[in-house]
């Protein structure tokens, strides 16, 4: 069962676990995961063997000028899921960020490492990732980096991959920040690690799925239009003054996978290269 089922991760949990996984994907319109009642009646009417809380409020600025409605979502809803799940003997998976971290480690940041949010989504992120492992001991939480999936993000109109190629392809001049580092993650690779950890059964705790290898936003930008044959007017910049802090590098380091046997997850680039293969081409390019 997926919470958040027909967003950009959860429609990609549904495409990797397609004749592999029965699979429920309530909408919010039939269960606002905010409700703790409804949430239990859900969860309870299912019986399944996981439940994946993949639900989120993660516009930055939002949070910030919205902490009540983040920590709604972000950190008591996910307690509402691992208890119901707890409750009915399912497994609870919640999906957390790189957002957890301050950003000071430039060699980025091992699964046990201190938390230290800057911003209020990585607070309500911290929080409802104890909220889940208090409820539920047995939970997994499986941190993600910089998501792009082919069913985009409604919650920013789209995804930072799609977003830039579609301005560039409108000729539009792109300023992108250079000094933020971050594990690019296609959702697909994400999806895939999720129902392989439930798979194989692993131990209770906290995985890092992201893609291996680091790069900046700027240098994102810059493979997809590489990788594309799309020429754009690019340039990098530094983050600058803003009101709302960002960690300055949220690499997600996987040191769990190989502990475990389980096969590393593959490169940024690759992955990036299959999502721009596999994307279907716009109207305006053909």
């Amino acid at each position: 069962m997926v919470f958040g089922g027909w967003g950009q991760l959860g429609s990609d949990i549904a495409i990797a676990a397609d004749r592999r996984h029965d699979l429920v994907r309530p909408r919010h319109a039939e269960v606002d995961v905010t409700d703790q009642a409804a949430v239990a009646g859900a969860v309870d009417a299912v019986k399944p063997d996981a439940v994946i809380d993949a639900a989120a409020f993660h516009k930055v600025e939002l949070c910030e000028s919205d902490p009540a409605q983040a920590f709604a979502v972000n950190a008591v809803a996910p307690l509402y899921v691992a208890r119901a799940a707890r409750a009915a003997g399912a497994r609870t998976v919640f999906i957390s960020t790189d957002y957890v971290f301050d950003g000071s480690s430039e060699d980025g940041y091992r699964e046990d490492d201190p938390v230290g949010p800057v911003n209020v989504y990585g607070i309500s992120k911290v929080a409802g990732e104890a909220a889940v492992r208090l409820a539920d001991p047995d939970a997994i939480v499986v941190r993600g980096s910089g998501l792009f999936g082919h069913a985009g993000s409604a919650g920013k109109g789209g995804n930072f991959v799609d977003n830039m190629l579609a301005k560039a392809r409108a000729g539009e001049s792109l300023s992108i920040v250079d000094d933020q580092r971050l594990a690019p993650t296609a959702t697909r690779d994400m999806a895939e690690r999720i129902l392989l950890y439930l798979e194989v059964d692993v131990p209770a705790g906290i995985y890092h799925a992201a893609n291996t290898g680091s790069t900046s936003w700027y240098g994102l930008a810059r493979r997809a239009f590489e990788l594309a044959g799309v020429e754009a007017d690019l340039t990098p910049r530094p983050t600058g003054d803003s009101p709302i802090r960002r960690p300055a590098t949220s690499i997600l380091r996987d040191t769990k996978s190989a502990a475990l046997g389980l096969p590393p997850n593959r490169s940024w680039e690759d992955a990036l290269r299959w999502y721009l293969d596999a994307r279907p081409v716009p109207a305006a390019a053909r």
